[in-house]
């Protein structure tokens, strides 16, 4: 597949896509509500919610986190009970891609990006982001935040050069030739295993090292993560951090001001079919 056929949804898409993810974000939300799995809105969506009580209107994905507790129990229940609506994409599988954020996918529709031109299973996802604790000891915590930021440069590495693209010459793709012997499924699951090393559920700060500013970037307090607030998303009852805005003023700066639109992100895609989800058509599960 060739990123030249890549195009940008419609409004009309755009919709429909929103529209679906609903869809898993309503069976999310009855999963963890019957089993006391607490999972928050991040990122984008916890601006979504905060500004427009809903999805950012340019945005065709849903971002969440749950502890690491949390999302081992989560995933078994998906297992056992949902496998013939759902598929997950697991790190701490070797079928994962080198992919070590968590995705679960809408079975019976499609919705291949740019940067999934790779996978066999494209469906309509939503991101869950693992919550992870960090040792409270400095020493450990180092070793634990050290560890995970190298074993991500090494799998950015693994990954470019395994793009290998011609006009991408530059220090990451030469070291990612280096450790070509290693496959990236294996090195995305030993990242998974590394940054879950901490066992300690009392921990008095957490971090997602897989999000955009990684370990060290990435350090909350527990009392935040814990203490949870609700918050409307397109007229379900969600939450977010209660730090909320201490949290998106960080990463986002003024996030309440609407981007002009020359800045706001689309994604591109390649393919897209959403099956019996379609406009129209009743989910018959």
């Amino acid at each position: 597949m060739m990123k030249e056929i890549a195009k940008q949804l419609t409004e009309s898409e755009l919709k429909n896509i929103q529209r679906v993810l609903l869809v898993i974000l309503d069976d999310i939300i009855e999963i963890c509500e019957k089993n006391k799995i607490d999972f928050v809105l991040i990122g984008g969506s916890a601006i979504g919610a905060v500004r427009h009580q809903g999805f950012i209107p340019w945005d065709d994905d849903i971002d969440i986190a749950m502890t690491r507790e949390g999302f081992e129990k989560f995933i078994d229940i998906i297992s056992a009970q949902y496998s013939h609506k759902y598929s997950m994409l697991n790190p701490a599988e070797e079928q994962n891609y080198g992919r070590v954020i968590p995705k679960i996918r809408l079975k019976g529709t499609t919705y291949r990006t740019v940067l999934e031109q790779d996978l066999d299973d494209v469906g309509v996802f939503i991101d869950i982001f693992i919550i992870e604790n960090v040792f409270d000891n400095k020493l450990l915590k180092h070793i634990h935040g050290i560890g995970s930021l190298v074993l991500g440069f090494l799998l950015s590495c693994r990954r470019k050069y395994k793009n290998k693209k011609n006009d991408d010459k530059n220090i990451r793709k030469y070291i990612g030739g280096l450790i070509s012997f290693i496959r990236i499924e294996t090195l995305a699951t030993r990242y998974d295993v590394w940054n879950r090393m901490c066992k300690n559920n009392n921990s008095k700060e957490v971090t997602v090292p897989v999000d955009k500013f990684h370990f060290y970037g990435e350090i909350e307090k527990r009392s935040d993560v814990e203490k949870l607030i609700p918050v409307n998303f397109e007229g379900r009852n969600c939450y977010i951090f209660s730090n909320y805005d201490d949290y998106l003023m960080r990463r986002y700066g003024n996030y309440m001001k609407i981007p002009p639109e020359k800045e706001r992100v689309w994604n591109q895609y390649i393919e897209y079919d959403l099956g019996k989800y379609k406009l129209g058509e009743k989910d018959n599960d």
